[in-house]
């Protein structure tokens, strides 16, 4: 599926935006790894919808105003984006980091969101189930925790390793560090906060995933009012990179679906 590579200025912070497909607009906010990228599941998706998948700010090519400071200010920005492109009300696919902001986006101004695909979302604490820490250990490290088949990591590994590679990489895992590390991937008022959620939400888990374990998948299924959780066999925290065919298959099933079919049909 053809797509392009265009920059939005949004309240004088420039944010580049891919977009591709044609259809409805649907908002697809990538993970903690996978900025500026066009995946397999991207395609798929675009078939059906007009599909906007922003950098975040301080990942990919986005600016990192020095404001950027929490999830909520991401919130905010994706806001102001959808005011910038005209696009008054939609749904959101979102991944891990990307599944938190679009869970967020939900809590504040649910009139403005449709439906809700999460793959993985961080965002919530569960007692006595342990999360793989990103800043505690190495790059090579995290790649074995991110897929359950290690193969797969070649999809958000660069082609070349340079001196511009190196700063990007940094730049990343700082603003990673700004949004998420204290406390570590999640907002202690997220939780109490998801009930405020009206979209009906579909969640999508890895049964191998390590980085965050299904029993987070389970208390958000929990947490939100009209939710139903999904899980894909083989498959660990990428969930739209290591199993495309499968995830976007279960989300297009869903966004399509008429108006009053619910989620909160159970797992």
């Amino acid at each position: 599926m053809a797509y392009r590579s265009d920059f939005v200025e949004v309240r004088g912070v420039r944010t580049h935006l891919l977009k591709g497909g044609r259809g409805r607009p649907l908002l697809v906010l990538h993970p903690e790894f996978g900025a500026n990228m066009w995946a397999p599941y991207h395609d798929a998706l675009a078939a059906h919808f007009t599909v906007l998948a922003p950098d975040h700010l301080g990942f990919g090519q986005s600016d990192r105003p020095e404001w950027l400071e929490t999830i909520d200010d991401l919130v905010f920005h994706y806001l102001d984006l959808l005011d910038t492109l005209h696009v008054e009300r939609l749904s959101i696919v979102g991944t891990s980091l990307g599944g938190w902001i679009a869970t967020a986006c939900a809590v504040a101004h649910p009139e403005r969101i449709e439906r809700l695909v999460l793959a993985a979302p961080a965002g919530i604490k569960v007692d006595g189930v342990p999360r793989y820490d990103f800043f505690a250990n190495s790059f090579e490290d995290t790649l074995l925790h991110l897929f359950h088949d290690p193969a797969r990591a070649a999809q958000i590994l660069p082609t070349e390793y340079g001196p511009e590679v190196i700063v990007q990489a940094y730049r990343e895992l700082t603003t990673l560090a700004r949004l998420a590390w204290n406390p570590y991937l999640y907002d202690r008022k997220l939780q109490q906060r998801l009930p405020r959620v009206q979209a009906p939400t579909l969640l999508v888990w890895g049964e191998n995933d390590t980085v965050l374990p299904l029993p987070h998948g389970e208390a958000y299924a929990a947490l939100l009012p009209n939710a139903a959780l999904k899980t894909l066999p083989a498959c660990g925290h990428m969930v739209p990179l290591e199993q495309a065919h499968g995830f976007a298959n279960l989300a297009i099933e869903f966004l399509t679906a008429s108006p009053s079919s619910s989620a909160g049909e159970g797992a």
